[in-house]
């Protein structure tokens, strides 16, 4: 951080733009070690490798986030060889010519790459002052700093991996940007400092879209751009991120959602495009100075997507077609079905506790856990179990658990009957086991009596846990059931 810099800074504590820095360690191009001190509330703010560290008292979402990022780093402590070609690596993004990798990655950020220098590449940026929002590794802030710029890359990952410590890479060979950590919800910078503001992949993990274009809108200047390049469109056969699967937010919006939130926060489109891999790119203004973007490039925007969602309805189809198959018969059989036709014909006596290692009470749609240590059933879209019929009961209880990734967001919500009868509905939405108990009717059967458990939502696929290519279709699972009085 150089120290010309502190005077673009607010204290995220209290807001004073009336900050002093002290210098620990100074390289002759930046602040390597120090602190960055507010004069009003006199908090101290970190600066470690060239980087501030005003990420102050982050919010549970910012945890999540950093959380789910960090889990996916590589295998620390690399060697010297390692952390040479990673840097040889990252110097190469994003059109990584002469390297070597599997082709969807290596397409993935050549297509990036290509988005942000159609956008940006119109623009004369020397000496313009120019904010990247969720740098990561930093590319697009070292292409903006050849370019004239003076650039500041914003992140909450300070680490060399994916964070902003890639950014010596860049500084090695002589390209200086400064580096900030921080919330993009809010921006530790004073009102209308910087020129653009430019976001590539970043913006869709907002969880609150229009009070982050708004703090975008407050740091930009009256005629300041905002341009974003690859952000995801809602399509119906998305696949979930593995990101998203560690807990990270992963928001996709359809297109007129995206110019909703641009609207309501005061920009006005200048460009859209629309890729052919469900990816938004466009430049934004506050006061339309870019000039507003023409009805045809808009109708031709809108027809794209259109397009990508019309082509979305024969995988639709098909996936529907797999989830009736899946959940019309109640798949797998049971495992001793011998056993449990007789106990349902009342020729065989069940257990009084439905517990997991114990064949003849479940029936058809339960699968069997890997785990041995700690026994327990899954639930397919619709199983069966059998319970013997109690001379008084008032309660149903199940001990149930979802391995969902994100329970509270994707909840698993199921109907439970007891007999022909419906008994309730039950929502699982936390990791864990819990007893869930469920009032039933008086029973006057004299067999088994068969429960049926009906997931109307919250299903998923194991592969969504990283349990390779696992296609069952599961709800939740369960380790016993017994009634209660």
């Amino acid at each position: 951080m150089q120290k010309e810099f502190i005077h673009i800074i607010l204290c995220p504590s209290c807001g004073a733009g009336d900050l002093g820095i002290d210098m620990v360690c100074e390289d002759g191009r930046e602040v390597q070690e120090g602190s960055v001190v507010c004069k009003r509330c006199k908090t101290e703010y970190a600066v470690k490798a060239g980087i501030a560290d005003l990420l102050h008292d982050p919010s549970p979402a910012v945890m999540r986030e950093t959380g789910a990022w960090e889990s996916m780093r590589p295998v620390p402590n690399p060697s010297e060889g390692e952390r040479k070609r990673s840097r040889e690596w990252l110097r190469a993004l994003p059109m990584l010519d002469g390297k070597e990798g599997p082709a969807a990655e290596l397409e993935t950020w050549r297509r990036h790459g290509r988005a942000v220098f159609a956008l940006c590449g119109g623009e004369d940026w020397r000496g313009k002052r120019v904010l990247e929002l969720g740098a990561g590794r930093c590319w697009a802030s070292a292409y903006l700093a050849r370019q004239g710029a003076g650039v500041t890359a914003v992140d909450i990952l300070g680490d060399e991996d994916i964070g902003l410590g890639c950014g010596e890479a860049f500084l090695e060979e002589g390209v200086f940007f400064e580096r900030v950590l921080c919330d993009m919800h809010s921006l530790p910078f004073k009102n209308g400092i910087f020129d653009a503001v430019l976001a590539t992949a970043t913006l869709h993990h907002s969880p609150e879209p229009e009070r982050l274009f708004g703090e975008i809108k407050r740091v930009l200047a009256p005629e300041g751009l905002l341009i974003a390049a690859n952000e995801p469109l809602y399509v119906p056969w998305r696949e979930t991120p593995e990101e998203e699967r560690k807990g990270a937010h992963e928001g996709a919006y359809p297109l007129w959602a995206w110019l909703r939130h641009l609207r309501r926060a005061g920009f006005k489109a200048s460009e859209v495009r629309v890729g052919r891999d469900a990816s938004l790119h466009f430049k934004a203004s506050q006061s339309g100075s870019g000039g507003l973007v023409r009805p045809r490039d808009m109708a031709q925007a809108a027809a794209g997507y259109g397009v990508i969602l019309a082509l979305a309805l024969p995988r639709l189809l098909l996936r529907e077609a797999r989830r009736i198959k899946a959940g019309r018969p109640m798949l797998p059989i049971p495992q001793d079905l011998t056993g449990y036709l007789e106990a349902r014909a009342g020729l065989r006596q069940v257990n009084q506790e439905a517990l997991a290692g114990e064949e003849p009470n479940w029936g058809p749609g339960w699968y069997p856990s890997e785990v041995e240590d700690e026994p327990f059933r899954w639930c397919g879209p619709r199983s069966r179990f059998l319970l013997p019929a109690p001379e008084e009961a008032a309660a149903l209880v199940m001990e149930l658990a979802t391995f969902h990734p994100n329970p509270q967001s994707s909840p698993v919500e199921f109907e439970v009957r007891i007999g022909k009868e419906k008994a309730g509905e039950l929502i699982v939405d936390r990791h864990g086991w819990r007893s869930y108990r469920l009032e039933v009717p008086r029973l006057t059967a004299k067999r088994p009596i068969p429960i049926t458990l009906r997931v109307k939502r919250g299903y998923f696929v194991p592969r969504d846990m990283g349990l390779g290519e696992d296609g069952r279709r599961l709800g939740i699972a369960c380790r016993g059931a017994r009634w209660e009085s």
